[in-house]
């Protein structure tokens, strides 16, 4: 066997490799209703694959980044949404989510009403976390909360860092796709 033969049996083992090895996405969302202004990232192994700035204006979305913005309509009835729909429905049992984090700094001008409506997201936080840890039970789950008594203020984050395969997202993208058309 000659070099030049080994080194063509390299590309198919390192295509192989990076099919079936997972990859580590960290999602970074964060939005404030009252100045209706947000935050959407996705990092893949930590260098930034997408950073977009969103406001909602009715059925619009305006997204803006360092070099374009964007608008886009919502329409939940639409073909792409069908397919997002569907592939998220299939890529859900096979991503692993290594943590989960969420943020909130939350005021209404008021302590008691303030301290109350915490506890109750808190509360809703943390029924929605029970449910994901019976299902992802190698998780980290955590709740970083900061009431702030005597000003309006409504700000929200989750970050999360899951690791799936290549091969598990193109096989959902691929399936997803034939079943929205079969629908249809």
């Amino acid at each position: 066997m000659d070099i030049k033969s080994s080194l063509l049996l390299i590309i198919p083992a390192v295509i192989i490799l990076l099919l079936v090895f997972p990859i580590f996405l960290e999602v970074r969302v964060s939005y404030n209703p009252l100045i209706n202004r947000g935050v959407i990232g996705i990092f893949l192994f930590k260098k930034k694959l997408i950073y977009y700035f969103l406001e909602i204006h009715g059925k619009y979305i305006v997204l803006i980044n360092d070099t374009e913005t964007k608008t886009e309509e919502i329409d939940f009835k639409s073909q792409k949404f069908e397919v997002i729909e569907e592939f998220l429905k299939q890529v859900k049992d096979k991503i692993r989510v290594k943590h989960f984090f969420v943020y909130y700094n939350i005021g209404t001008g008021d302590a008691f009403s303030s301290s109350l409506l915490c506890a109750t997201i808190n509360q809703l936080i943390n029924f929605f976390f029970v449910n994901l840890k019976s299902k992802k039970p190698t998780a980290s789950l955590c709740v970083y909360d900061t009431v702030s008594y005597n000003r309006e203020i409504f700000e929200m984050a989750v970050n999360m860092l899951i690791s799936i395969s290549f091969f598990d997202l193109v096989y959902s993208f691929i399936y997803s796709c034939i079943i929205v058309k079969s629908k249809n």
